[in-house]
């Protein structure tokens, strides 16, 4: 009888907690969510098989494309790993564009949360240290030379997302960046003879 009540009292704390939790953000939900990006950014980074990496990748722009800790998450730890398969793995094309895919997800405020109207969200913070790494911003317009179609797209949303956020930033680094201005002349050149 006494262990029946502990268990049914046990529940009850249980599902309080599992309330409490959705209600009000769940601590251990968060430092699971960071764990697995961890793990996610760590099978991309040190992964052997090309197509273990590229699942890890394809996980980890789902989840940072739905959640806001996942998004802080990725903020404190995703950059340098998603700044290095750019850099080191240039050849492959579904990687370059997972990478790019999902740190424009990481950037892209999610529009299910509704908080605070002075709360600051992870998404900005993101694009807030995105843009103060001049060799992150100096690489994505160095993609901009890329043929890829989607490569191009992706990280012009990218851009169009830092500058919104950081507008003269941006305008710093690009003016200091070797061929940065040339770089968007050149996309501007392309849009207009592919619909001039």
């Amino acid at each position: 009888m006494i262990v029946e009540v502990l268990i049914i009292e046990m529940d009850l704390v249980s599902g309080y907690k599992g309330v409490v939790g959705l209600v009000f953000g769940n601590e251990n939900s968060s430092s699971n969510e960071d764990s697995y990006v961890e793990r996610l950014l760590d099978r991309i980074n040190n992964g052997t098989k090309a197509e273990d990496r590229r699942t890890a990748l394809t996980e980890l722009q789902s989840v940072v494309s739905e959640s806001n800790a996942a998004q802080l998450a990725f903020g404190a730890m995703g950059f340098p790993v998603l700044s290095s398969v750019l850099k080191e793995d240039h050849d492959d094309l579904e990687m370059v564009r997972g990478a790019l895919e999902t740190l424009l997800g990481a950037l892209t405020p999610l529009n299910h949360t509704k908080g605070l109207k002075n709360e600051v969200h992870p998404a900005t913070l993101n694009a807030d240290l995105l843009s103060r790494e001049g060799d992150s911003i100096s690489l994505l317009l160095s993609l901009l030379d890329e043929e890829d179609f989607y490569v191009r797209y992706y990280t012009l949303q990218l851009l169009t997302v830092l500058l919104t956020n950081s507008p003269s930033r941006l305008q710093e680094v690009i003016l200091a960046t070797p061929r940065g201005i040339t770089r968007l002349m050149d996309m501007l050149m392309d849009r207009e003879v592919c619909h001039g």
